[in-house]
């Protein structure tokens, strides 16, 4: 079914280098062509990532407009993308070269900064776009805007704007609920706000989020998955919105998110 393969590694990680060589004589001996570097956008009819959840948003990101199927062997922490197991890699990856696997899209958001109308900058984000106070105690001010119309001003130390996939991060560390991935929605969590009465949002997945920075003494930023960061300052504003784009994650055949969400989550461990 796949006959060309891009092998993506986390960079500088010696046991990512080890796996991808156990995964290259894999494919190798299924005559399977192994590809890296530019070679996979142009080549491959799928990506395996060796890595973690981090190498694959960054992965998701460079190629969703690509539309390759991705697969992702967990040698980091957490796994919620990333979900074969490493000790599992060979029967796993031997079951999708013979076409037995789950596949499931994705959104990602699209992200604009912008300034008088004009776009100073557009980034992609997996997980979320999150603007925040840059290395200060002091709150900043924004306006939050919905498909054009205005829903709040808020102090606070930022805002959360993620995808279902990114529910499970930052967002629900901040108080934010978890979305199944399948919704087709867009959540917004504030970060510590100055009030009470701030409550997770979500909203449709069609909509156009706008927030405008109104006031910050020092500064702000906005943060794409956690891994590029863009100072902002007062007068600009983020746009976001569903990528046209989405990614298509593939799984081993006996994935349930619910059992990746007990045990990421210790959900039931007793104390």
């Amino acid at each position: 079914m796949f006959n060309t393969i891009g092998i993506i590694t986390k960079p500088n990680d010696p046991n990512s280098d080890r796996k991808a060589l156990e995964l290259g004589a894999l494919l190798e001996e299924r005559s399977v062509t192994v590809v890296h570097g530019e070679q996979i956008g142009e080549q491959a009819d799928l990506i395996i990532v060796v890595g973690g959840d981090g190498s694959l948003l960054n992965t998701a990101r460079t190629f969703v407009d690509k539309k390759i199927p991705i697969l992702g062997i967990n040698l980091g922490r957490l796994g919620f993308l990333a979900d074969v197991p490493a000790t599992k890699m060979q029967t796993i990856v031997t079951e999708v070269l013979n076409g037995n696997f789950i596949q499931e899209k994705r959104h990602l958001l699209s992200c604009q900064i912008k300034q008088n109308g004009k776009v100073l900058g557009q980034y992609l984000a997996l997980n979320d776009a999150v603007v925040h106070r840059t290395e200060t105690l002091k709150m900043i001010e924004f306006d939050l805007l919905i498909d054009g119309k205005f829903v709040s001003n808020q102090r606070a130390d930022g805002l959360i704007v993620t995808t279902p996939t990114g529910s499970t991060a930052y967002a629900l560390s901040s108080g934010g609920p978890i979305m199944h991935p399948g919704l087709d929605a867009i959540g917004l969590v504030s970060i510590c706000p100055h009030t009470m009465s701030h409550r997770p949002l979500l909203v449709p997945g069609k909509s156009e989020v706008v927030v405008h920075i109104r006031e910050s003494d020092v500064g702000a930023t906005v943060n794409f998955d956690g891994q590029t960061s863009v100072p902002i300052v007062v007068g600009q504003a983020i746009h976001l919105r569903q990528h046209q784009s989405l990614i298509h994650l593939l799984h081993p055949q006996d994935y349930d998110y619910f059992e990746i969400i007990r045990s990421k989550l210790h959900w039931g461990a007793k104390l």
